[in-house]
């Protein structure tokens, strides 16, 4: 529960920062690994009708890849 949480608070974080004028706090990167993470979540969905261990693992796969574009995102902009 408190990956889907997170996972939530990003993607509403997310959308409201154009709406906040503060849009460059968050690296192109970031926010594209987000978008990545959106995408593969919703593949995960559409590929299983009801909460499954199938889809469980699928979500689990994708928190993995957003949690390694994050680490690559950040080790970037930290080398810039």
């Amino acid at each position: 529960m408190r990956e889907r949480y997170s996972r939530f608070t990003l993607m509403s974080c997310l959308m409201l920062l154009p709406l906040m004028g503060c849009q460059s706090k968050i690296s192109p990167e970031l926010k594209q690994c987000a978008q990545q993470n959106y995408q593969c979540e919703q593949s995960c969905q559409s590929q299983s009708v009801d909460a499954t261990l199938t889809q469980q693992i699928c979500n689990n796969q994708c928190i993995d890849e957003y949690n390694a574009c994050k680490a690559q995102a950040e080790a970037l902009n930290t080398t810039n």
